[in-house]
């Protein structure tokens, strides 16, 4: 007797896709999160903008919910990298938080999610602990990352600042994510550019020093 014909079951992915198929289903969750919201995040929609079947995508997750964790914990994983790289290429401590300035307010030049994602997802929190887990800990690494570059300036003779290096990383990284949350309320009075000034005049505040300002357009980020 035949196999039925389960070993040619339409639909079914090939050997050696399932890199390529959680790809582009993550960053179809991320481009809707991004651009439409939580409301459009369906596996209907996640299926044309990824352009895979919607068995497809129940083969490699078990459900929207898995799927959604899996891009925010991809989408940390690239922060984390990049920041990594910034550190890599960047020898002074001062043009490593100057990149990181850069990073918080254009995070698109860095092939990062623009503001509306990261807003989205903390418009979740308060309903979503595993969500807010991931987020917590992504900012917590941010603000000891942002701590040990301010500490190495100090130490180096570059920062004189008149407050302890962790309340200089805590008070950086509340004021950054605060200005995505302003953007979303009053994008003409917080554009990108604003947003980037207020941050590096907090730093200098905070830090004693000057930094020299370039124009938004003109950053050229990416992950080595």
């Amino acid at each position: 007797m035949g196999d039925c014909g389960l070993g040619k079951a339409v639909g079914m992915p090939k050997l050696g896709m399932e890199v390529i198929r959680r790809r582009q289903v993550i960053d179809a969750v991320v481009d809707i999160l991004t651009n439409q919201g939580w409301r459009d995040l369906t596996i209907r929609e996640v299926s044309d903008v990824a352009g895979v079947s919607a068995g497809v995508i129940t083969h490699y997750f078990a459900n929207k919910r898995t799927i959604v964790i899996d891009a925010i914990s991809d989408t940390n994983q690239k922060f984390v990298r990049t920041i990594n790289t910034i550190e890599r290429r960047n020898s002074s401590s001062k043009q490593r938080l100057q990149a990181l300035v850069d990073l918080m307010t254009k995070p698109e030049a860095f092939d990062l999610p623009g503001a509306s994602y990261w807003i989205a997802l903390y418009g979740r929190l308060p309903f979503d602990q595993m969500i807010q887990a991931e987020l917590q800990r992504l900012q917590r690494w941010l603000a000891e990352c942002v701590k040990n570059i301010v500490a190495q300036g100090v130490n180096g003779g570059d920062f004189r600042p008149s407050t302890p290096p962790n309340h200089i990383a805590e008070t950086f990284v509340l004021a950054a994510l605060g200005g995505f949350m302003g953007s979303a309320a009053a994008p003409s009075d917080l554009a990108a550019e604003h947003r980037r000034d207020l941050l590096l005049e907090l730093l200098e505040s905070l830090l004693g020093i000057s930094f020299e300002r370039i124009r938004l357009s003109d950053i050229q980020g990416g992950v080595a």
